[in-house]
């Protein structure tokens, strides 16, 4: 029988892989979505089953008057959610500069 104890390298992979919280098609409203080439830059809250809610950098892909598809970059590929508009912002398209302290 094999070990039934799970690694740190297991562990951190599964992780990696849970998909965020996404929003049910039923919260979309009657506003059908636009969808949208090209990418417009935002910045959106996208939150997780397993820990906090995170800002990213990332791209509107479509919306309405009340959510919006947001995809953004991982070191495992690029990832995709539905978010209220209320947790989405423009931003600029170039990534902003480190703060210096």
């Amino acid at each position: 029988m094999g070990s039934t104890k799970v690694s740190d390298e297991m562990l951190q992979l599964v992780l990696a892989n849970v998909a965020p919280c996404t929003l049910p098609s039923d919260a979309y409203g009657p506003v059908p979505m636009e969808w949208v080439s090209p990418r417009v830059p935002v910045w959106a809250w996208v939150s997780w089953p397993h820990r906090a809610a995170e800002r990213v950098a990332g791209w509107a892909t479509g919306w309405n008057d009340r959510v919006v598809a947001v995809a953004w970059e991982t070191d495992r590929g690029e990832r995709s959610t539905i978010v209220w508009r209320s947790a989405v912002s423009r931003r600029s398209a170039d990534p902003p500069a480190t703060s210096r302290r």
